[in-house]
């Protein structure tokens, strides 16, 4: 799976609103039929309709993968960051970092903004 750095991300994003605004309701109510029918008519760019997760664990891609997250204390695997986490006793935090792997979490008064401000961009972005 090839992942998207964040220009990317925003470029398919105004593509697939580009394929909404002209195909539906006009044509169908099918976001994936509008884009594939956007993609052979009007792109410049081919792009897939559908990107696989497979390798990534199943899991989606965000903005965040263009950055170096830190590794899990416990078990040393890359944590992904969860938008507005509620811990066990049920306070809500602007952010957690969570394990996928042994299921830590790590809450924070930081905003996904804050880390990102923090958080150096991932070297395969860097070349």
């Amino acid at each position: 799976m090839k992942k998207l750095t964040f220009n990317e991300f925003q470029n398919r994003i105004e593509e697939v609103a580009k394929a909404s605004k002209i195909f539906i309701p006009h044509i169908t109510d099918n976001i994936s039929i509008a884009f594939e029918l956007y993609q052979k008519i009007l792109a410049e760019e081919a792009m897939p309709v559908m990107i696989s997760t497979q390798e990534a664990g199943g899991q989606s891609m965000t903005p965040m993968d263009d950055y170096e997250r830190p590794k899990c204390p416990e078990c040393d695997t890359d944590m992904r960051l969860k938008i507005f986490a509620v811990d066990p006793e049920g306070k809500e935090w602007p952010t957690a970092w969570a394990c996928t792997n042994c299921l830590a979490e790590f809450y924070s008064e930081k905003t996904e903004r804050e880390w990102r401000g923090e958080l150096n961009i991932a070297k395969h972005i860097q070349k």
